[in-house]
């Protein structure tokens, strides 16, 4: 007989290990299914010993073992995808288990599907890193190439982009004469497609060009010797539930435990990634470090002067704008508009009190949202923060008054005035409300490209679906753009007006109420060194990352047991001098706490030690590790 030991696969799980009798031994590593709590759930074997070897703990436990169902031809994860759990584990404050939970396929931990056949392998590749800074279309070309040198080497390649929506893109762009090699997987895909992908996946006849999502990037097979991470700035990297993991962080450890060259790749890689490489932590993909960089389209802005009266908002479009765009319309050119919100508006309030409607659940601003419903226009007050959704209402319910005034730009307002001014203009919606599956997504993008000249209106999610190009794009409010409450605004900013360039053919237009400053003038001139040189001087002044970790903390609940909360949050961090302050969107019956660590970048054994006591916080305090946003 042998006491099995395992982790847990469950999501959010504080459960360390769990302890089996078992008549058959299994290796560490092995996948099985285990009773916990009148359930069967999926487990990973961390330790397998004797039972003569184990009586004096077995005869002092105070609970006795179940015994473990026999499991044969029972998978085991490769060692490389097991060590780089345990890696993170000290980088994230939750177990290995939980770490393992959130690699793997839901279709894998479920126990819905086995993990494919694979055995360990090290490589013998560089595991340093390497940042490729590129437009995409240079980074596609470069990309073949590693995928033609890897294939030569009788190497596979596993090739990982955020986003369902950037699938196709890749597979379009690197598919030319390896169709049969081809492995694509991602979090949307049909369950008959994924069982295919499966078996050609296990086919070790040919190496493969693995094509996925982080969903499936740790389904390993033996032969990758190679790991491309493109647009690898993208927020969508990081997981947006606990343990709220950093895909690119996990993926460079699962390179370095199997010996595997990654490749991070973007036209603006993060300016974290931007400090390593110039402090030689990160390699370089080319030899000579990108200064500046060369596109088709000229950055113009337009700095409007109207003033606003109080029964008339801010023009939206610039007589400037709009003879510009008719000149491409007019040239049957494609048209983009950015709109940084959805809905109509994202603040309503009373002109009488000053009152802001809120949703009660998070506290946060109530975004207007308009809806047809048989014909029939439904407004609704919707909360992006709480998901909760009422009926707009007609009057104040703090003063009764009726002077409801909307405040700011939504995607819905202009379209709205789009559609006074160009009326005949065949014009396009693509948000979170018209474009809800990825079949809405790719039917609004085909209708808009189908059409000889259209103007498509989009958020940051219609971005994925403008990849093959535009005429002419434009920024309909770059202050809005720009109010975002992250630290990494500038940088993300950055990113959007480089890709607007890239991707429009003749001109990229901003429309602002501010005057330019060095950003604006380092996104006309592509000056992306000069860029990081002030990014990267600002964060280190202000100690943001990478020069500090950023841990935060979030609490909420009433006044009591918000209290309650932050006393056990005190004693416990007290030795790390928490901040410990309000959010924003806090009110008196919803308390929203933040507590705010800072840690030095290379004080490790300080970072250990708080996630070592952050591990003994109950599950309700949120705890995110370098979060984009700290208020």
């Amino acid at each position: 007989m042998h006491v099995i030991v395992v982790t847990p696969l469950i999501r959010g799980s504080r459960i360390e290990s769990l302890s089996y009798f078992s008549a058959v031994d299994y290796p560490v590593g092995t996948l099985l299914s285990v009773p916990i709590r009148g359930k069967t759930k999926t487990a990973i074997v961390t330790a397998s010993r004797l039972v003569k070897n184990a009586k004096t703990n077995l005869k002092s436990a105070s609970f006795s073992l179940r015994k473990l169902p026999q499991q044969p031809d029972a998978p085991t994860l490769p060692k490389s995808i097991r060590d780089t759990a345990n890696e993170l584990a000290d980088q994230y404050p939750v177990t290995a288990g939980t770490i393992l939970f959130n690699l793997l396929p839901p279709d894998i931990r479920s126990g819905s599907l086995p993990y494919p056949a694979c055995i360990t392998k090290v490589h013998d590749e560089e595991t340093i890193p390497k940042l490729l800074t590129a437009q995409s279309s240079e980074r596609y070309v470069l990309y073949q190439s590693i995928i033609r040198s890897t294939f030569a080497k009788k190497g596979s390649v596993l090739f990982i982009v955020p986003t369902n929506a950037d699938i196709q893109t890749a597979v379009d762009r690197l598919k030319k004469g390896i169709d049969k090699r081809l492995v694509v997987f991602h979090s949307s895909q049909a369950k008959g497609s994924r069982g295919k992908a499966y078996q050609t996946l296990s086919d070790d006849e040919q190496t493969k060009l693995i094509i996925t999502t982080p969903s499936h990037a740790f389904v390993d097979r033996a032969d990758v010797a190679t790991i491309i991470i493109d647009q690898s700035a993208s927020g969508h990297y990081v997981k947006r539930q606990r343990p709220y993991l950093d895909y690119r962080n996990a993926l460079i450890a699962y390179a370095k435990s199997a010996g595997r060259a990654i490749i991070l790749g973007d036209t603006v890689p993060r300016t974290e990634d931007e400090v390593l490489r110039r402090e030689d932590v990160y390699l370089s993909y080319i030899d000579e470090p990108v200064k500046r960089l060369a596109f088709p389209a000229t950055l113009f802005v337009i700095n409007q002067a109207d003033k606003p009266k109080p029964d008339q908002p801010f023009q939206l479009f610039s007589n400037q704008l709009k003879k510009q765009v008719s000149r491409a319309l007019e040239s049957r050119g494609h048209v983009f508009f950015y709109a940084a919100r959805r809905g109509l508006a994202p603040v309503v309030a009373c002109i009488d009190c000053g009152h802001i409607f809120r949703c009660p659940d998070s506290n946060t601003p109530y975004s207007l949202l308009r809806t047809h419903k048989n014909v029939e226009e439904q407004r609704w007050f919707v909360s992006s923060t709480s998901g909760s959704r009422v009926r707009a209402a007609d009057v104040c319910s703090k003063c009764g008054s009726w002077r409801l005034r909307e405040r700011g730009i939504g995607i819905q307002s202009v379209y709205d005035e789009w559609q006074e001014q160009m009326p005949d203009v065949p014009t396009f919606v693509f948000d979170s409300e018209t474009a809800k599956t990825p079949k809405q997504a790719k039917e609004i993008a085909e209708q808009f490209y189908n059409e000889p000249s259209a103007v498509l209106i989009g958020t940051q999610s219609a971005l994925p679906y403008i990849a093959r190009g535009v005429d002419l794009s434009a920024i309909i409010s770059l202050d809005a753009a720009r109010s975002i409450p992250t630290w990494r605004a500038d940088e993300s900013l950055f990113r959007l007006l480089f890709y607007f360039r890239e991707h429009s053919r003749k001109e990229v237009i901003i429309q602002t109420r501010t005057e330019e400053d060095n950003l604006l003038l380092f996104a006309k001139q592509g000056a992306l060194e000069r860029f990081y040189d002030d990014e990267i001087a600002l964060r280190k002044m202000l100690q943001y990352p990478p020069y500090q970790h950023f841990i935060l903390l979030t609490w909420t609940g009433d006044g009591s047991a918000v209290a309650e909360t932050e006393t056990l949050v005190e004693k416990t961090l007290s030795e790390f001098s928490p901040q410990i302050y309000t959010n924003a969107n806090s009110s008196p019956q919803k308390l929203f706490r933040h507590a705010l660590l800072r840690i030095d970048r290379n004080d490790h054994k300080t970072y250990l030690a708080a996630i070592a006591k952050l591990r003994s916080l109950p599950p309700y305090v949120k705890v995110e590790i370098d979060p984009e946003r700290i208020v």
